[in-house]
């Protein structure tokens, strides 16, 4: 079955998933050599977001190249152009950082020392990807609004061929 991704429930299922405090891993590569990391990140506003530091190996992969992956080490896959959105206290990201405080209400600013200039947020947007719940398989598409859902009729580690 082809949906478009608002009919297709598809935006609920990645918010109930992942709009919390998720540990995920993300993907780059640096000369052709792909590197993967775990990050602390939750889903908001059609973006993964992840607090760093500049200096971080992977922020400089990004800056270089900025498509990645994020998958939560299950079969929930998102291919993803990353951007750096600048330090937590940068007026712009005023909003976001208050999203941050709930969602990290716990620790956030006991591991975030916002007073180092390096601190920066990542916005990491999905454009194609691949979720699963209730024994159905979503493949999606958002630059062509397209869902196609499929029942899950097999094991699902059995079934991971690429669909780009």
């Amino acid at each position: 079955m082809i949906k478009d991704i608002k009919s297709s429930g598809l935006l609920d299922i990645i918010k109930e998933k992942y709009e919390h405090d998720t540990i995920l891993l993300v993907a780059t590569a640096k000369d052709n050599v792909p590197n993967v990391r775990s990050v602390d990140s939750f889903f908001y506003g059609g973006s993964f977001w992840i607090v760093t530091d500049l200096r971080a190996n992977y922020v400089k992969e990004i800056k270089k190249n900025p498509y990645v992956m994020i998958s939560d080490a299950g079969h929930n896959r998102f291919w993803c152009k990353a951007s750096i959105v600048g330090h937590p206290l940068d007026e712009s990201n005023l909003v976001i950082r208050k999203v941050y405080e709930k969602v990290f209400h716990n620790w956030y600013h006991e591991v975030n020392n916002e007073e180092i200039d390096t601190v920066c947020y990542i916005k990491v947007t999905p454009y194609k990807g691949y979720v699963h719940k209730d024994k159905l398989g979503y493949t999606f598409d958002l630059a062509l609004d397209k869902v196609t859902i499929t029942p899950i009729t097999h094991h699902i580690d059995v079934k991971l061929d690429p669909f780009w």
